[in-house]
């Protein structure tokens, strides 16, 4: 069977813009758990800093707050317009470019290279919408983005007992292995876990290098 490329970014879109438009469906803005792991996730940059930064799939930008003091330029893309008008509300000034767009049509290409390029719970809902080919394609296009010493940061929860099967822990093994086979090397890496209304969870944060 044919992925149409048009047809999973307009679902990708109304996806997105669902959950956007009913608030915060995740509950970054209060769930310990989301809270924490954002925290260890910026403590893995280790406190180094970047000149030009990119963040694919940023929300309303609750992670990109903790990564703005890190980068020195930094633009933030996500899917859904609600998502970026609240993103820009929230950060009160021009810190940050937020710009809202599908990853997927890798219009922040242009701009590169970037020494850093981040991902946070992006990954496994794209795969959830595009064929196993196009998210190949990201990861090599995320690396060739990346420039020579720079870094790709990415984490993921994963769901330690299936109820979310978006979340998977062997799913998102593969996202972060294919990430090793498109040319970068792991620089480091960690699993955190906490629980979020009952569930149990993890999360693997990975720092990838460009050699």
């Amino acid at each position: 069977m044919t992925i149409d490329r048009e047809e999973a970014g307009q679902k990708a879109l109304e996806f997105a813009e669902k959950l956007w438009k009913g608030g915060d469906f995740w509950e970054f803005e209060t769930s310990e758990y989301e809270r924490a792991r954002f925290a260890r996730t910026i403590q893995t940059l280790q406190g180094a800093r970047y000149p030009r930064g990119l963040e694919l799939g940023c929300g309303a930008g609750d992670f990109t707050r903790l990564l703005a003091p890190h980068v020195d330029q930094l633009v933030a893309y996500d899917i859904s317009p609600s998502a970026i008008a609240r993103a820009r509300a929230a950060a009160g000034g021009d810190a940050v470019d937020f710009r809202a767009g599908n990853a997927m049509d890798y219009a922040w290409r242009v701009d590169g290279p970037w020494a850093l390029i981040v991902m946070n719970d992006t990954i496994g809902y794209l795969g959830w919408l595009y064929s196993f080919f196009d998210i190949a394609w990201l990861a090599s296009e995320i690396h060739e983005a990346t420039r020579p010493g720079g870094r790709f940061l990415m984490a993921n929860t994963m769901d330690k007992h299936g109820y979310d099967k978006l979340l998977l822990p062997h799913i998102t093994r593969t996202y972060r292995d294919l990430v090793l086979n498109v040319g970068f090397a792991l620089d480091r890496e960690e699993t955190i876990e906490g629980t979020k209304n009952g569930v149990e969870f993890a999360t693997l944060i990975s720092l990838f290098v460009r050699r």
